[in-house]
């Protein structure tokens, strides 16, 4: 039975860049308050993501961390999920986890947390000179739904360059204007 990609992330943990090497973090390290540009908040918490993968390759940094606002925050939590982590990584406690949460109901009328979604980027030099950037968005999935008619639609008509790149690499930042997400910059 194949793992979802929630139930690799607690048996993986986290995933961190330093010195330009993928190395294993612990899964919620870091976590940290975070605070949009329209005043609304999150917290958020070190994971493994395509986001890691991807920022890395586009900037080429020797060092990079990707947390997300889907990762525990709570202490209690975050210092249960290595023994989590450690129970799912038995097949069948793993295989018991998987189906009670396929019978899950969930509310589909549940409101949006925040009127917005939100991509953060934080750079900083070794002068400790710090730039942010922020990508707002819709709904998060729908925005996410968009990129791929987007990316099909430009790769089509020959724009983007040959090769295998993520759809930022290879078309640039415009297609998340594109696919009708804004930028807000430092």
């Amino acid at each position: 039975m194949p793992y979802s990609a929630r139930t690799y992330a607690l048996t993986a943990g986290g995933q961190r860049y330093e010195n330009g090497q993928l190395i294993t973090s612990r899964l919620g390290a870091d976590p940290q308050p975070i605070i949009f540009p329209d005043g609304e908040s999150a917290k958020s918490a070190g994971a493994s993501s395509g986001e890691l993968l991807a920022a890395h390759a586009a900037s080429g940094a020797p060092f990079v961390t990707a947390t997300s606002a889907l990762v525990p925050t709570a202490p209690l939590i975050r210092a249960l999920l290595p023994l989590l982590g450690r129970l799912l990584s038995v097949s069948a406690l793993r295989r018991l986890a998987v189906d009670r949460l396929g019978r899950t109901t969930v509310k589909t009328t549940t409101p949006r947390p925040r009127n917005y979604s939100w991509g953060h980027a934080a750079v900083e030099w070794a002068d400790g000179t710090r730039h942010e950037g922020w990508l707002r968005a819709g709904d998060g999935m729908d925005f996410t739904a968009d990129v791929t008619p987007t990316l099909t639609e430009l790769l089509a008509r020959g724009v983007g360059k040959p090769g295998a790149w993520t759809p930022a690499a290879a078309l640039g930042a415009d297609l998340a204007a594109t696919a009708d997400g804004t930028f807000v910059l430092d």
